[in-house]
């Protein structure tokens, strides 16, 4: 993978990302395929892994944000 064109944001990042990661996917997908899955539910299996994967980020940091404030509390900080 190339990676971002820069470091910081800028308009095309997104595009760039996707661009960089279809290369891969569309391997994933030869692979799937080769071991015996249809594209169609690859395709589907590679969108719920990705839903998954970002609920599960998103109620990982939830968790660590939840803890911070907890633990901020129990120390009597605000």
């Amino acid at each position: 993978m190339k990676g971002p064109r820069y470091p910081a944001e800028y308009g095309d990042r997104f595009i760039d990302c996707e661009a960089d990661l279809e290369a891969e996917i569309l391997a994933v997908l030869e692979l799937a395929e080769a071991a015996g899955w249809g594209r169609p539910e690859a395709i589907a299996a590679i969108t719920s892994l990705a839903d998954n994967i970002a609920l599960g980020d998103a109620a990982m940091a939830d968790g660590w944000e939840r803890l911070q404030k907890a633990l901020k509390h129990n120390r009597g900080e605000n």
